[in-house]
Parts: structure tokens; sequence; C-alpha cells
């Protein structure tokens, strides 16, 4: 026993960072079956298929440019470690695959979203995962930089729970892990200031590079390194060498061409794409409700969505983090980088604020400052007043830390837990099918696109028939049909007849032949589109009609 206290006393403040990465993961981890095996997320496609794409193929170039390749080509590995423990299933595994052929995706079925065996999306999400939550712990690393470690650990804890970046930290996407590649170019930035060392320079330029190759408006992460050497360079001179500064350009283009190699092969492509880009985002917009004028139109946007995302008494204690400024120096120097990034942003007009999601570990620094802007007003009041000399600065803080981040913590382990169990309606339609007596045959309507996976979970013979289809057939006994309550389409001036033909078919069914509506919105997401089957795009937790008839109502 005394063996074991003193290993608690020696090591129990890495046992506490232990505890918030640990947790800082699980919170994650548990938003990783969002969906599956439907899709909700519009970009994961492009990074998922193109790399499962690469290993059916064996064809490395993506094709496709639009944002850096890091993730395409992190992911073929990560699908490859997969694929491999896929195939030690047996065929009543429901993701059972016996050969590299059984992968279908889109580019096999000619839909954006098909995945025929969403493990490997899971799989691609527990890697998105693995390096946000590596975005905490540098978080506590540049912190304990800046501060000491208590205030990193704050840092490191607010970071962790915020739901924001919990949410933002599981899909396949560039943005997350391009928040982590720009942070460990600050923590190697800071740590060359702090040390001098030659190879912190070097490391920072290499992640700088990898965080281009995630997404290419990180290229602004480059003035972090040039700005340490120059800061060395004032301070220190000697430590300087003259080719030091054509490493600051050298490095990130190597790194760059080693993990994009073919957008030099594919010149007019990578040309075409990135151009793309630009203009989107400098130009085009993203339509009425994700466009803003650029300048301060946009840049009210992002801070009210930022005070969206933190609330009032954490925007309160981030404002009180300011002050932490002009007590420690190097923390100017660390914020340089998210004032860039936003002013850069604000010469946009695509207001989507998963592009600031590289902010917010900066402002997880800046809420780890106020507290630790609070502890020198406390010391400081201490000195003028009699009252507060008996109690420690320090244990008020940890209390107040306590006020502040157990609430968040329980809130959001609570509604990780609900996103755990959350399932899309299809599949409670699946098992809600299983349990009804008294049919002998289901007819789906292939609006639904209900996932082969869990078809194989249906006891009853079923047929899949587009909708128009089902409803010119006659009732036939003992059957259930099963079709979309609510219809949509991108294309609607294309699909407008269509669309009316099965809206009007389903408004007239009568209320009677309904056995069952399924709408679940386990999602939590409020966007128009949760409880609509889309015809060209994926569909969310789409609400589910159970038929016993086709009778139709003649009231209607």
């Amino acid at each position: 026993m005394e063996k074991i206290k003193k290993v608690i006393s020696q090591y129990y403040f890495v046992l506490l960072v232990s505890i918030v990465i640990l947790f800082a993961f699980i919170l994650r981890y548990y938003y990783t079956n969002i969906g599956l095996p439907y899709l909700y997320y519009w970009d994961e496609p492009q990074i998922a298929s193109t790399a499962l794409n690469m290993i059916k193929t064996g064809d490395l170039n993506p094709q496709f440019f639009a944002y850096g390749t890091f993730m395409i080509y992190a992911n073929v590995v990560v699908d490859i470690l997969h694929y491999f423990s896929l195939m030690a299933t047996t065929p009543e595994d429901i993701n059972y695959l016996g050969s590299l052929n059984d992968i279908k995706i889109n580019i096999d079925t000619g839909w954006k979203w098909s995945i025929s065996h969403p493990s490997f999306y899971h799989a691609n999400r527990v890697f998105s995962v693995l390096l946000a939550t590596g975005t905490v712990f540098v978080t506590y690393l540049i912190g304990t930089i800046l501060f000491n470690r208590y205030i990193g650990l704050v840092g490191a804890i607010f970071l962790a729970l915020l739901p924001f970046h919990i949410m933002r930290s599981v899909w396949i996407s560039a943005d997350s892990p391009s928040a982590f590649f720009v942070l460990l170019v600050v923590l190697f930035s800071l740590l060359f200031i702090e040390t001098k060392k030659e190879s912190y320079l070097i490391l920072s330029l290499v992640f700088a590079g990898i965080a281009i190759t995630s997404k290419y408006n990180t290229a602004l992460s480059i003035f972090i390194p040039l700005l340490s050497l120059v800061w060395v360079f004032i301070t220190s001179k000697e430590s300087i060498k003259t080719y030091m500064w054509f490493l600051i350009p050298t490095i990130p283009i190597i790194i760059f061409l080693i993990i994009m190699p073919y957008s030099i092969i594919e010149l007019p492509r990578f040309l075409d794409h990135v151009g793309g880009e630009i203009r989107h985002y400098k130009v085009l917009g993203q339509g009425v409700d994700d466009s803003a004028k650029a300048g301060l139109p946009h840049l009210k946007i992002q801070l009210i969505n930022f005070y969206h995302h933190l609330g009032f008494v954490n925007s309160i204690m981030v404002l009180l983090g300011i002050v932490g400024v002009f007590f420690r120096p190097l923390f100017i120097f660390t914020l340089i980088m998210p004032l860039l990034y936003i002013s850069y942003m604000m010469g946009t007009k695509v207001s989507y604020h998963r592009n600031f999601i590289q902010v917010y570990p900066f402002i997880a620094l800046l809420f780890a400052s106020g507290f630790y802007t609070l502890y020198k007003i406390l010391n400081r009041l201490k000195e003028q007043l009699a009252l507060l000399r008996k109690y420690n600065s320090a244990g008020i803080v940890a209390i107040v830390s306590l006020f502040f981040i157990a609430p968040q913590a329980y809130s959001s382990l609570n509604q990780a837990i609900v996103q755990k169990e959350a399932r899309d309606s299809r599949t409670h339609a699946v098992y809600a099918i299983n349990s009804i007596q008294g049919f002998s045959n289901i007819v789906i309507a292939k609006e639904l696109r209900i996932h082969p996976q869990e078809l194989k979970l249906l006891k009853l013979p079923y047929t899949i028939e587009p909708l128009l289809t089902i409803s010119t057939q006659k009732s036939q006994e003992k059957t259930l049909y099963i079709l979309p309550a609510l219809i949509s389409s991108s294309q609607w001036e294309k699909d407008k007849n269509k669309i009316y033909a099965m809206r009007k078919f389903i408004a007239s069914l009568d209320k009677a032949s309904i056995l069952q509506t399924i709408q679940k919105n386990d999602t939590g997401d409020t966007r128009a589109y949760v409880g609509v089957t889309r015809l060209h795009y994926f569909s969310v937790t789409p609400t589910i009609l159970f038929a016993k008839n086709l009778t139709q109502d003649k009231n209607r």
C-alpha cells in the first residue's frame, strides 16, 4: 500500500492527464456510429470511398484535389488493416467480407453514398477521433509551455468537453485533422523559441507541410515557424545559421510533394480543382443560407457561431483570458495563427463554421488563461482584503474550475451516450418489421434505400420497387408496404411532376391502412431534410410508413 501511495504521489498528474485524454477519446468515439450504415455527411465519401477505391484498384491517383489528400492516403492504411480484420470474419457476421471485390462503393453503384461495408467508414472515423484526441493533448502541452501544467490541463479539459469540437472530431473530413497538425506547428515553434534547438524548427515545418496536404488554407501556418525564427534571431542571433532561413519554404514543399505527388503528375487537374475551390470561397459562395459578404459581415456571422458554441459563461472566461496575454509574451505569439486564419477567412463568402474548427484549441487556451488571470486577480486581492488571506488562491480557482467544468462534463457525456445508442429510422423500421405478425411478404419503396446489411436481417421475403410502380399496383393480401412519408428532390424543376405524383399517392392512402409511422430524430440534427426521403442526396432518418394495403381515401 505504501508503494502504491508513493507511485500515486509521484505520478498523480500523469494519471490526471491520462484520464482527461481517455475521456476525450471516449466522448468522441461514442459518436462514430452516427447514421451507419447510412451516411449523414456530404464530404465523407470524397475521402473514405476514394481511399477504398485505391485499395480495390491499386491506382493511387485520387483524381480529386479540392482539398489536400493526406486523409485519403492515411485512410488507405486504415482500410488495409481493416480489410485484413474483415477477411477473418465468417458468413454469419453482418460485416462478412469474402474478397476485395465484394466491397461496393459509389463508383460501383452510381450512388455517391453507397458503402457495402460501413465498418470501413467506422474505422476511418475512429482514426479521425484519434487525431482529434491528439489535439486535446497538444493543447495541454502548449498550455504547459505558456503557463504551467495546471493551466494546460484546464485548456485540455475545456477542449475535451466542448460539444462542437466533439461533433466535428468524428467526420471523415479535412477540418479536424488539419487543426491537429496546425497545433503541432505552433507547439514545435514554441519549443524552438524556448530551446533554440534546430530539430524543433524542422519538425514545425514538417507538420506545416502535412497540414497543407490536409487543407490548403493551413498554408498560413508556415508563418509561425518563420516568426519563431525571427524571434530567436532577435533574441539570440548566434543560435541562427544562415541555411535555416532556406528551410522555411523548402521543407513544407518537400513534404507536400511527398504526400501529394499527383499535384505535379496531374497538374492541370490539380490547378483546376484548387482554382475551383478558391473561386467557390472567394467569389461564388455557397448559396443563400451559407454565404456571407466578405469582411465585417462574415466576421459577425462567425462571432455569433463562436458564441453559440461556447455559451455566455465560457465566452466571458475566454474574454478574461485575453488579459493573460500581458502575463505571458509567448501567448501573443501563440495567438498569431488563429488571428491570421480568421483574417484570411473573413475575405471569403462561404460561412461554414466547420472551417473554424482549428481556432477552437486556441479558444481553449484562452479559456485556461482566463483561470490564470483569475488566479492572479485573487492573489492581488488577498494583499488588500484580510478576509481572503486565509484562503488559498489556487484552491479557489480549482473550485471555480469544477463549477465550470463539471456540468459540461455531465452534459457532454450524456449527449455522447444518446448518440451512441441513436439509430436511423430505417434501422428501427427493420426491427419493427420483424416484430409485426400476420404478413407473408414485404414490398419496400426503392427510394428509402434501405441498406443491404439491414435487408439481410428481414425474416420475411421482400421485393424492392420504385414508389411510383407501387402506386400502380393493386393491394396484395398479407403484404406489408414500407413507404416514405415525405419526398423531396434537389432537382425540383426536373423532378416536379414525379415528386407531385409520389406525394399525391402517399397523401391519398387511407388512414386506416397505415399501421405504423416511424420517425426518429436521434441525430439531434435540426436541418430541414431530417425526416424527408431525398431522391438525389442522402436522407437523414426519414419518416417511414407501414401500410397493410394501398387503399386510397376517396375523401381526399
